[in-house]
C-alpha cells in the first residue's frame, strides 16, 4: 500500500535536511514524499533540490505561488488538490521533526487493521504519541501526549470541536477520509483539527501509545509543546503568573479570540458538512454554534447538557466562566 508524506516547509533550513532523511529512513519503502514550500527565503529549497536529485524516486518538490500563508492552510491545499496522487495513505509532516524508523510501519500497520474491521471506504484517522526534544534532539518529554495532558481517547466530535486532540505530525488518513476534505475552509482552527472533526464525524479515529517520531520543540514552532500545568492554567485565567507577563484584560482577549475562532471553526463545518451530517450529529452542531448567543446559565446547561467538555474539570470551569 502507497503512502505519501505531504511535507509543508517555509524557511525550514535549520532541520528539513534531518526530517526527510529520517523518512527516507523508513522501514516501510512503499513512499514518496511530496514536499511543498510556502516562499522559503533561506536554504530550504536548495536543501530540498539535494536530496531531490539524491532520491529523484522519492522526493517530488513543488512551490506554492502565490504563498499560503499558513501551516493550515499550506497542508488543507494540498489535500484539497489530491496532490497525494495514487497513493492509499496519506501522512502529514512538519520540517522540523525526526521520525523513528518505524513510524510509518506502525501506522500502515494499524490502518490495515482498522480497514480490515470496517472497509477501505470508511473514513480512517490513525496517530500516535511522540516524544518532546529540544533543537539538538535532547530529551524533553518521552510522551508529548502526557507532556500537553492530552486525552486522545476524547475522540467524538461534540469534544473535538471544544478540544482537539490529534497532531498533524502524528496522522495518518487513508483515502476515504481525504476524499471529503474537499475545500479549504475560510475558517480553522488548525489542519490537524479539522481533519479530526471530518474522521469524527464519518469515520473512525485510532490512537497508537507509542512514541513514534521526535517533536522538536523550538522558538520558530507555529505551535509550541508548552508543558500543561493544572495551576498555572488556572492562575493564568485569573491574571496571576502568566509567563508572557499578560494582564488579566490581555488574557481575557486571548481567551475570547480562542473561544471565536472556535466558533467560526464550528460554523464553517456546519456549512460544508451540514447535508452529510446525521440528524443527531446537526442538532449537536446547532446547539454547539449557538452558544456564545445564550445567557450565561445558558451557556453552561448547555457545555454539560452535550458533552462540549475540556479533558479536565478545572479546564472546563474556565470554559463555562469565560466563554
Amino acid at each position: 500500500m502507497k503512502v505519501t508524506v505531504l511535507l509543508c516547509t517555509y524557511n525550514g533550513e535549520d532541520y528539513v535536511r534531518e526530517q526527510i532523511q529520517s523518512i527516507l529512513d523508513q522501514d516501510y519503502r512503499d513512499f514518496e514524499i511530496l514536499v511543498s514550500d510556502d516562499g522559503s527565503g533561506d536554504r530550504t529549497l536548495d536543501i530540498v533540490r539535494d536530496l531531490m536529485a539524491e532520491h529523484p524516486e522519492k522526493i517530488k518538490l513543488i512551490e506554492q505561488n502565490p504563498a499560503t500563508g499558513s501551516a493550515e492552510k499550506h497542508f488543507l491545499k494540498l489535500i484539497t488538490e489530491k496532490m497525494y496522487g495514487e497513493a492509499q495513505y496519506i501522512m502529514l509532516s512538519d520540517q522540523d521533526d525526526v521520525w523513528h524508523s518505524d513510524k510509518m510501519r506502525k501506522t500502515v500497520m494499524e490502518m490495515q487493521a482498522l480497514e480490515a474491521i470496517y472497509g477501505a471506504d470508511k473514513p480512517m484517522l490513525v496517530h500516535c504519541d511522540s516524544e518532546v526534544v529540544d533543537q539538538q534532539l535532547n530529551a524533553i518529554s518521552s510522551s508529548y501526549v502526557a507532556y500537553q495532558k492530552m486525552t486522545p481517547e476524547r475522540k467524538h466530535l461534540n469534544q473535538l470541536l471544544v478540544q482537539n486532540n490529534v497532531v498533524g505530525g502524528a496522522l495518518m488518513m487513508n483515502r476515504a477520509l481525504a476524499g471529503l476534505i474537499e475545500k479549504v475552509p475560510e475558517h480553522c482552527v488548525m489542519h490537524d483539527q479539522w481533519i479530526a472533526l471530518v474522521a469524527a464525524a464519518f469515520g473512525e479515529i485510532r490512537f497508537i501509545p507509542e512514541s513514534l517520531y521526535m517533536y522538536r520543540q523550538h522558538g520558530n514552532n507555529v505551535l509550541g509543546a508548552e508543558k500543561g500545568s493544572r495551576i498555572m492554567e488556572i492562575l493564568g485565567r485569573f491574571g496571576i503568573g502568566r509567563k508572557d507577563g499578560l494582564s488579566k484584560a490581555e488574557m481575557d482577549e486571548h481567551s475570547r479570540k480562542v473561544y471565536s475562532e472556535m466558533f467560526m471553526q464550528a460554523e464553517c463545518f456546519k456549512e460544508m458538512y451540514g447535508d452529510r451530517l446525521s440528524p443527531e450529529q446537526k442538532e449537536m452542531l446547532e446547539k454547539f454554534v449557538s452558544i456564545p448567543k445564550k445567557s450565561r446559565v445558558g451557556k453552561i446547561l448547555t457545555i454539560m447538557e452535550c458533552g462540549f467538555t475540556y479533558n479536565m474539570f478545572h479546564r472546563t470551569v474556565g470554559e463555562c466562566l469565560f466563554i
